[in-house]
């Protein structure tokens, strides 16, 4: 099984969903219009699975935040308000009831930091001890009100925009399997300030899960256009290699497109904010160095029938 090959049949399907799916399979959420109401909610789901995402061992607490932190961050990608979740967890048998509890506390912290609260979920008991647990965050989300209602999705980068990212890049794991992978924090704070600020001058936005050069690769499908990046430009993390910051992935930042025109910060809640490159016409993705450009390979970590035990993941349309 290839997880894009699955994905791509999904969005083969997208023409025959109905007109009141206003954003289908292809963006880091979808969007549905109410029948009733004519407002819009967004929605999408990730997973984490116990010896893939985090060690067997980790902490309830880390299992907490990396389910709902990875929702919230699609949230950011596209410059939504949260406004609840659902959880599923199927857990060992042996899994005490302290623990359980210590994770939906977590679950109902992190609500409250990001007011989006734990609204349900399910829990389920594995058959038996040793199977992998499975974790599951669905985050419900809106249009932000102070931005027109407005979303920024992957489809809108113009020739002549920038490529910017925040954060940095690369070293997401630790080789004791800790690290910036489960600790990081959602951009959602730094993706609505940018938006209110910049309006329709930020075209487009994506969320780094699975690599930078993946996610750039993305862009330029959806938007139909060139990207070319300097290597150089790239902010990295504990001085990690330019193929590091570019295929690592788990990183979690934003990459975002904006108008030449545009005046962007150099941070935002502490957080850099770098020009790492620029859109032209054209399709595919390039390196830049010394202004001799190559081709970029969109690499990074995709599921396979049966994975290998690291962190990451892709997300499209709320699949990953």
């Amino acid at each position: 099984m290839r997880e894009f090959e699955v994905i791509r049949r999904i969005r083969q399907e997208n023409p025959s969903l109905g007109d009141r799916v206003e954003v289908p399979p292809g963006d880091d959420l979808g969007e549905v219009r109410l029948a009733e109401s004519g407002g819009v909610v967004l929605a999408g789901v990730d997973q984490v699975i116990a010896g893939v995402h985090l060690a067997d061992s980790a902490a309830p607490e880390r299992f907490a935040w990396k389910v709902a932190a990875r929702s919230l961050s699609d949230v950011a990608a596209m410059a939504a308000c949260p406004a609840g979740m659902v959880v599923a967890a199927a857990l060992s048998p042996d899994i005490e009831t302290e623990w359980a509890n210590r994770f939906a506390s977590e679950l109902q912290r992190i609500g409250s930091m990001f007011e989006c609260p734990l609204i349900g979920g399910d829990i389920a008991v594995l058959p038996a001890v040793g199977d992998s647990m499975v974790f599951s965050s669905t985050v419900l989300a809106t249009p932000d009100p102070e931005a027109g209602h407005r979303l920024v999705l992957r489809s809108e980068a113009r020739p002549g925009d920038l490529v910017c990212v925040s954060g940095e890049f690369g070293a997401s794991l630790d080789s004791d399997g800790g690290g910036h992978h489960q600790e990081f924090m959602p951009r959602i704070d730094v993706a609505r300030s940018l938006h209110r600020s910049l309006g329709n001058c930020l075209t487009s936005m994506i969320d780094v899960s699975d690599g930078l050069s993946s996610e750039l690769s993305h862009l330029s499908r959806e938007s139909k256009v060139r990207i070319v990046i300097e290597g150089e430009r790239i902010p990295r993390r504990h001085d990690s290699k330019l193929e590091q910051a570019l295929c690592d992935g788990e990183d979690y930042e934003l990459c975002f497109t904006v108008s030449a025109t545009a005046e962007l910060p150099a941070c935002i809640a502490e957080v850099p904010l770098t020009v790492i490159g620029r859109v032209e016409h054209g399709e595919g993705v390039f390196l830049d160095s010394s202004g001799d450009q190559a081709p970029l390979e969109a690499s990074g970590w995709e599921h396979q029938t049966r994975p290998a035990a690291r962190d990451s993941s892709d997300s499209e349309g709320g699949f990953r």
